[in-house]
């Protein structure tokens, strides 16, 4: 019996064997069909997608099976790279950290894959270019044109989040050129399409604003290409003619200190690295180099000196074409980049300028560009710059100090010739010489000694330079203007948004419902005033105040609670009377006569001498160098600090119950706190940059050795490092950085050089310890003062940026003897 058992197993295994065999066979037969059906599809036919539904049968059919796995996922890569689909780079990579022992395969992946990556870094390189070329479009108001850039940016990358940038700058384009309809749609359509992305928080914003403009029939910009007269006389009698404008791709001027000049012919009008002709041909860079600042032409226009990487550099260019004929040369190594411009010597062969390296800090030397040789002028232990060669090469005029002094090529015979000047441009026979400053410009006659006011009128712009022969005087106004101005970014990053365009913003301040800002700005005779700015488009709701003063009220501050505002009236020897004044929101008016609270303050930057207590039943204001409260309710004055000192950056505690204060040290700041009511301070951080409170008050955010720290401000101790400059690849921090009211963030700025510079915001995480980029960089602009919404949603920011105002620049003329009369007869 147990033999006959035996041999009934025996067939019974052996019968398995064979149905285990056949179904295997069955099954490889099956996987090979499919497989050649799937290849017959993706290579054949071209139906790729029914090409993928079977390679990914196989793949759930055949988990075990690490060969046919590989060539499913190499096939998958190919339908999706052949469809356009970023999923290719997905089955490549599984390849190759799934399956390595499939050699064939994974060196195919890793080929396809490498491609992929170099076509992708092309594509987004490409993308960025576009929308580069977008923004700068955008910026010269040229809306169609700028809208097909952003759609090119699209193309190149559609399925990422520079195409939804793109997409809200096309709504924005709409929008600037008065079209509301395509501008609402467009934004609706962003809305709809990717409402949990970070560019959904700025497209309601910009839809509630289209709405409003589309219901008040409100266009966002004028784009109409009206023009000034063409001549305008000023109150000196001097008649001002317009000699050439310039539009669309040749208004590149956009400001007209610091990098500007008119090449010594004046044919070219300069601006840092861009040359702008003046018959009309095509703008171009003098040189492709990054970070070019403070072009000069050489009096034959047959060499150019710049500033670039620290050093000062020279390049040969056509006399007849202003281009660029040969290659830069480095002349010499300092910290050269943001300071006037070299001069040319008259033949060409030397510069004169201000020393700036390791060694000398702004005296005067000459170098020669032949061989590199360099020669003191003036050194002396005061600061000198601004030096300028005379076109007959017989003087070379610096500034030292406020004061304008002249001095010899060697040096010889320096002396002072105009007090409290600004900067110096000499006529072509060196008799006359043309200086300003912010506030005036003059006119210096050498064979008088004698110093004349010229009023330029605003309309007219900024010097340029004297024709060759001296019969002109020139004058550029940029269609552009320096503007203050407000935006505001999501805090989970995107496009930046304006809430009002027109209003120059100086400080600001969140209303608590997160919906509105209250906003220290300007009214239209250029005094300051607070305004109320709305979120959803509505035009700023200004704030007057009413009553009359022996001079003009400045308002500098607002209550936390928004009801009170302080305002000063200055007088004789710049001291000022502090008042107080209540007013609505809600009216957007004052409610109540002025309280005087302070009198005969020695004031100073409101931001660093004067703070609000955080009940707003107090304020706390730097006065004689010296730290006072005021109690608000009924008057009394304390002084909290009696030091030898000068206090500065004074600012409550969360709690009310702490001022701190900054005293300056070599380089940086000392942090100090002292009570409220006074008594001895205590020195709790050194050497550090800027300060900002977290919420609770028991933490503080500091900026020093180029790292951004959390510190107790009980003990001063260091509880964690947030940033430095060095792992985030940027120069400096702008700020400390400012906790988000829930104290989850805290969101900082910084500065970087790509593709010229920039300030950047950035938002850290104390949860993940994670850095998040907030803004792009296409801001061209200095980004300050970060204040985060209430509700912590919002990060708004001040600007500083060359906006476009007007449709034209314009290159002004005045006949230089008209102009020399009229200022002497007005003596």
């Amino acid at each position: 019996m147990k033999t006959r058992f035996k041999i009934i197993n025996v067939l019974v295994f052996v019968l398995g064997c064979f149905l285990l065999s056949a179904s295997a066979v069955n099954g490889q037969t099956k996987t090979g069909e499919l497989f050649e059906k799937a290849l017959y599809m993706e290579e054949v036919k071209g139906e790729l997608e029914q090409a993928v539904n079977l390679y990914m049968e196989i793949l759930e059919q055949n988990p075990a099976d690490r060969e046919v796995a590989a060539k499913s996922l190499v096939h998958l890569g190919m339908c999706y790279e052949k469809m356009g689909q970023q999923q290719a780079t997905e089955m490549y990579s599984d390849v190759i950290a799934k399956y390595p022992q499939q050699t064939d395969e994974v060196a195919f992946a890793k080929k396809r894959l490498s491609y992929l990556n170099a076509h992708t870094a092309n594509l987004e390189k490409l993308a960025q270019q576009h929308l580069k070329k977008g923004n700068e479009l955008f910026s010269r108001w040229e809306y169609e044109s700028a809208i097909e850039e952003y759609r090119k940016a699209m193309e190149f990358n559609p399925n990422s989040l520079l195409a939804l940038n793109a997409q809200y700058c096309i709504g924005q384009s709409w929008f600037r050129a008065g079209k509301h309809d395509l501008a609402l749609e467009t934004f609706q359509k962003l809305m709809e399409e990717n409402p949990e992305s970070n560019i959904a928080p700025v497209s309601e914003l910009m839809i509630a604003q289209v709405e409003h403009a589309m219901k008040t029939d409100e266009n966002s910009n004028d784009v109409s290409y009206s023009t000034d007269a063409n001549t305008i006389v000023s109150e000196q009698g001097i008649t001002f003619r317009k000699y050439k404008t310039f539009v669309g791709k040749n208004d590149q001027i956009t400001y007209t200190t610091g990098g500007f000049n008119m090449s010594p012919d004046c044919r070219f009008l300069v601006l840092e690295n861009t040359v702008v002709p003046v018959d009309g041909s095509d703008a171009f860079q003098l040189v492709e180099m990054e970070d070019v600042y403070r072009t000069v032409y050489s009096p034959d226009i047959k060499k150019a000196a710049f500033y670039a990487d620290s050093a000062i550099w020279t390049v040969p260019v056509s006399p007849e074409t202003g281009r660029a004929t040969g290659k830069p040369k480095k002349l010499i190594e300092g910290s050269y980049k943001y300071q006037a411009s070299p001069s040319w010597s008259p033949d060409g062969n030397q510069l004169v300028f201000a020393r700036i390296d390791d060694e000398v800090y702004r005296d005067i030397y000459t170098i020669s560009v032949q061989n590199g040789n360099i020669n003191p002028v003036v050194v002396s232990p005061e600061e000198e710059g601004h030096p300028v060669w005379s076109p007959l090469g017989d003087k070379i005029v610096y500034k030292k100090e406020r004061d304008l002094w002249e001095t010899s090529e060697n040096g010889n015979d320096s002396k002072m010739i105009i007090e409290n000047v600004g900067y110096p441009f000499f006529s072509s026979n060196s008799k006359w010489l043309f200086h300003y400053n912010w506030e005036n410009s003059h006119l210096y006659s050498f064979e008088r000694n004698k110093n004349y006011k010229l009023e330029i009128p605003k309309p007219v712009g900024k010097f340029a330079t004297f024709s060759p022969d001296d019969k002109k005087m020139y004058f550029y106004k940029p269609s552009y203007d320096d503007k203050w101005g407000m935006k505001i970014v999501s805090a989970s990053g995107g496009p930046s948004f304006a809430p009002s365009d027109e209003t120059t913003v100086y400080s600001h301040q969140w209303a608590h419902e997160s919906q509105k800002i209250l906003v220290q700005s300007e009214d239209e005779n250029g005094n300051i005033q607070y305004k109320i700015i709305s979120l959803t488009g509505e035009k700023p709701r200004p704030i007057e105040i009413k009553e009359k003063f022996n001079g003009t009220p400045f308002p500098f501050a607002i209550s936390p609670d928004m009801t009170q505002m302080i305002f000063h009236v200055e007088h004789e020897e710049r001291r000022k009377d502090l008042y107080i004044i209540p007013f609505s929101m809600e009216e957007a008016k004052t409610t109540g006569p002025a309280k005087l609270i302070f009198n005969d303050w020695t004031g100073g930057a409101h931001n660093v001498t004067f703070s609000w207590s955080p009940d707003g039943n107090k304020i706390a204001l730097i006065h004689e160098d010296d730290i006072w409260t005021v109690n608000l309710k009924n008057g009394e004055k304390i002084q909290i600090t009696d030091t030898d000192e000068n206090e500065r950056w004074l600012d409550w505690s969360p709690d009310g119950k702490m001022i701190r204060y900054n005293i300056k040290n070599n380089q940086n700041w000392d942090l100090y706190v002292v009570s409220e009511n006074g008594g001895s301070s205590e020195l709790i951080f050194k050497d550090f940059e800027t300060f900002n409170w977290s919420p609770d008050g028991k933490k503080a955010a500091v900026e020093s050795e180029n790292e951004i720290k959390i510190i107790s401000t009980e003990t001063g101790k260091v509880l964690e490092t947030i940033a430095s400059t060095e792992e985030l690849g940027v120069e400096r921090f702008f700020s400390s950085g400012n906790f988000s009211p829930d104290g989850k963030h805290l969101a900082f700025i910084c500065d970087y050089n790509e593709n010229g510079y920039k300030t950047v915001i950035y938002k850290y995480s104390f949860k993940t310890k994670e850095i998040t980029r907030l803004t792009d960089g296409t801001n061209n602009g200095f980004q300050y003062a970060l204040q985060w919404s209430p509700d912590s949603k919002w990060i708004s920011f001040l600007i500083e940026e060359d906006v476009k105002v007007r449709p034209e620049g314009v290159l002004w003329e005045a006949d230089f003897e008209e102009v020399k009369k009229q200022v002497v007869n007005s003596e």
